[in-house]
């Protein structure tokens, strides 16, 4: 199979991804990562003074991608499954397994109409009073973003790079387009809550103008409907767990700190949100990425994680000195005096930041490696420490960074605890049995992305 892109089917002889679809997928994350940046410039400043609908509208925001965050497993394993099934060499209409985006829609709906059916318990308690009726924008974009999340993992399953990141790009534009509409005709929390939320119809109308969108929604998976789906359970487990953490933080600071100091929080959301983007968006991006060339290189183990490990610790370190430098002067230039946060709060952050990249790149692997409960155990550990110092009776500043950055540190134990190489492995690798024509030895250097 070979993607309109001049991209390799993804065997192990191969690169994952080729220059020219490593720069697209690189410019659709920067696309995403402005227009995030763009909807939090945009929505305050419609506000203007009135802080507490900006902290409303923003935790909605933070709300709703940890549901995206949770639908992003089926962005994983699909990933992962279909790099697998595409080499079943049994004709297709022998094939039983269960196509992927017809599940995907089935998950995505069902936790919609559970959101919208229990919306009047958790809606004042996240949101505040008088927000029941987020609960239906909220539904129906989770139920939308299944798709969406299905068929981006396919796409990345099969190294269809120049479609995936067509799809990123039309997902990131529309979603400007709706809420950049929204400040004009209905600038309240309702209208930019519709707006985000249906702003994932760009698969759909991909499907109506796309033959590989459409070849990608007919894909099965790599096992019966029952696996399929209790590995679809593990990784949108972690990734939900992941999501808490990097985009859901405020929906914790709102549960953990009283009404009043979190209605006056504003200015801690966005710097939460612009420290973690430069590191994040690209990175979950380039997940898929990741994913297929882990599998490709399953040998290589640990060592495939060397090379972005250092980068991101240079990013995280350099990132933390200019934010702690830059960081408060630039949010009350642009949003005003009402948005004041320490140096030492946003360097922290920017650090933080960092170390959820690190847990994100090494879940990748496990989750490559078939390792479904270790991938999922550390991001539920992270969630869980992090959790528990947002209850130490301290600043909701100091509690945001101690949780941020301390919580993955549990994440990243177990991970290394399942990647590490066994006793057995390094006993077999040290032996003197020739391994099969055209396998991996385990001296082999990871194959490169491009």
């Amino acid at each position: 199979m070979t993607d309109p892109s001049g991209a390799q089917d993804g065997s192990a002889s191969g690169p994952t991804i080729g220059r020219r679809s490593f720069v697209g997928v690189g410019a659709a994350s920067l696309i995403s990562a402005g227009v995030g940046f763009a909807v939090l410039l945009i929505v305050p400043i419609a506000f203007g003074a009135d802080v507490a609908s900006a902290t409303v509208f923003l935790t909605f925001w933070s709300f709703l991608f940890v549901w995206f965050g949770i639908l992003g497993g089926l962005s994983a394993e699909t990933t992962r499954a279909v790099h697998v099934s595409d080499r079943d060499p049994r004709p297709a209409a022998e094939r039983r397994e269960p196509r992927m985006l017809p599940v995907g829609l089935v998950v995505g709906v069902t936790i919609g109409v559970l959101l919208w059916a229990t919306g009047f318990w958790w809606a004042p308690l996240v949101l505040g009073p008088d927000s029941t009726a987020l609960a239906v924008p909220l539904s129906c974009g989770v139920a939308l973003f299944s798709g969406h999340a299905t068929i981006v993992g396919i796409l990345g399953g099969r190294l269809q790079w120049s479609t995936y990141t067509r799809l990123l790009i039309g997902d990131s534009l529309l979603r400007l387009a709706l809420v950049g509409a929204a400040a004009v005709v209905a600038a309240t929390v309702a209208g930019f809550a519709v707006a985000a939320s249906i702003s994932t119809l760009a698969w759909l109308i991909g499907l109506l103008f796309s033959p590989t969108l459409r070849s990608a929604g007919r894909a099965r998976a790599d096992a019966g409907l029952g696996d399929f789906l209790k590995r679809v359970g593990h990784a949108c487990l972690a990734s939900g767990s992941s999501a808490v953490l990097v985009v859901g933080f405020p929906v914790l600071l709102s549960l953990t700190s009283s009404h009043e100091v979190y209605r006056a929080a504003a200015g801690l959301l966005l710097a939460i949100s612009f420290t973690r983007a430069p590191l994040l968006i690209p990175l979950n991006a380039y997940q898929g990425v990741a994913i297929a060339h882990f599998v490709n290189n399953r040998s290589a183990g640990l060592r495939a994680l060397a090379p972005v490990g250092r980068l991101i610790a240079l990013i995280a370190v350099g990132g933390a000195v200019l934010g702690g430098l830059l960081g408060p002067w630039l949010l009350t230039l642009v949003y005003g005096p009402d948005y004041v946060v320490g140096s030492w709060t946003v360097a922290g952050l920017v650090l933080a930041a960092g170390m959820l990249a690190l847990v994100t790149i090494t879940g990748a692997l496990c989750l490559a490696l078939d390792k479904h409960r270790a991938y999922s155990g550390g991001w539920i550990a992270a969630t869980v420490l992090a959790v528990l110092l947002l209850l130490l009776p301290l600043p909701i500043e100091l509690r945001a960074v101690l949780s941020l950055l301390l919580g993955p540190l549990a994440g990243l134990a177990i991970h290394y605890l399942a990647l590490r190489p066994r006793k057995s492995d390094r006993a077999a690798g040290s032996g003197h049995t020739s391994p099969p024509a055209g396998a991996p030895s385990p001296t082999d250097e990871p194959k490169g992305i491009a």
